[in-house]
């Protein structure tokens, strides 16, 4: 008898030819997160073998991985009916023991050599707890528990009770992709969705020093540990000095274009770094309407001036949801720590909030030195790395 996590996924199951690819993609997350005794594919299943691991330590790395619908913690028999009934009746007393009344027994025969098919299965089984745990019910409509009976070519696994995860696509799988990552609450968020897409992330943050110290520096790092946790081989993570760029603008171009200049500027570097790291997207915490430079026409102005796609997963968002997602993830209460934003140091008084692109373009062509120093502050990017512990 061998405990074991049984594995489910769901989107993943429908990709057809694909499919090897993608279980192959899970299999080496899981073993790269949550670092188990081994791990085996079975038809639609995959079996995670705990062997001298403590299980609730491996349950906590199970939720970093993207790609998992759901998993139930149980146990590996040999085709051996006694033992199924014996695990089976033991699973169901803990349950029990919980105040649960009533239960039914779910069995699946993938392999169909088994003399006993399913039906006959629930029943013997089934039967067997219903006699030796005085007062319990059987209800096959709507259970307070569930006994799980698989069985399989080379073993049996018995288990109760789904613990549900993120679902999604395994991350690597769609590629990669650059996170501009602030200390707000936003973009980590965004950044989590987009690995849950299966997007494999890089972040670039961009700070104003000396407005923004070694503690905006920290806090960024900080950020970057709770999400390089769901990335199998760690974080690169760049930061980006702004201020000259910053200040150029804010010198030479009309007060209540700068924020949209200055995002523009952000983009361009941006583009450069993801074409240097083979990046195929940007991801931003952006949301429809949440703040000026957020507006449509503005997003679309700012957008003009990458060379990739930009991808915002909260764009449809409220803060409420957003917030809720951030404390389910960990990045919550480092988030709302104090930072000063690379943006909020050099912030105009009234930002416009409908940009028009032809005249943004007119004020870029007028600022000479906008393009030097932006390769500038490229050139003078810093690299961190977070391994994935």
């Amino acid at each position: 008898m061998e405990r074991v996590f049984v594995v489910r996924y769901s989107e993943i199951g429908l990709k057809g030819k694909n499919r090897e690819f993608f279980e192959k993609k899970l299999i080496d997350n899981i073993l790269k997160i949550v670092r188990p005794a081994a791990v085996n594919k079975r038809y639609g299943r995959i079996i995670i073998r705990i062997g001298r691991n403590e299980p609730s330590v491996l349950e906590e790395r199970l939720r970093y991985v993207m790609g998992i619908q759901n998993y139930s913690l149980g146990y590996a028999l040999p085709h051996d009916l006694d033992e199924v009934e014996k695990v089976a009746l033991e699973l169901a007393k803990r349950e029990v023991e919980k105040g649960y009344k009533s239960f039914k027994v779910s069995a699946q025969r993938g392999y169909k050599d088994f003399p006993l098919n399913s039906i006959e299965l629930n029943r013997r089984i089934g039967g067997f707890i219903y006699e030796n745990i005085p007062g319990l019910k059987v209800d096959v409509h709507n259970p307070e528990f569930e006994i799980g009976v698989d069985v399989r070519e080379k073993e049996i696994f018995v288990f109760t009770g789904k613990t549900y995860l993120s679902g999604g696509l395994p991350v690597g799988v769609s590629g990669r992709a650059l996170l501009l990552l602030s200390g707000g609450i936003d973009s980590p968020v965004a950044g989590w969705y987009a690995m849950r897409r299966g997007l494999e992330l890089q972040t670039l943050t961009f700070l104003s020093p000396p407005m923004t110290t070694e503690k905006s520096v920290q806090k960024i790092l900080d950020l970057g540990k709770a999400l390089s946790k769901y990335l199998p081989n760690g974080l690169r993570m760049w930061i980006v000095p702004l201020t000259q760029v910053q200040m150029y603008i804010k010198e030479n171009a009309p007060d209540e274009y700068s924020l949209i200049l200055q995002r523009r500027s952000m983009m361009r570097i941006a583009s450069m770094i993801a074409r240097r790291i083979k990046a195929k997207a940007i991801v931003t915490g952006e949301n429809l309407g949440q703040v000026a430079s957020q507006t449509i026409t503005n997003m679309a102005a700012i957008e003009d001036a990458s060379s990739l796609i930009v991808l915002r997963p909260l764009i449809g968002f409220d803060k409420l949801e957003t917030t809720n997602k951030a404390k389910e993830i960990g990045t919550f209460d480092i988030s709302i720590q104090p930072y000063i934003d690379s943006c909020v140091a050099f912030a105009p008084k009234r930002p416009a909030t409908k940009s028009d692109i032809n005249a943004i373009k007119k004020i870029e062509e007028r600022l000479e030195k906008l393009h030097d120093l932006e390769y500038e502050a490229f050139k003078n990017r810093e690299s961190y790395r977070i391994e994935n512990e």
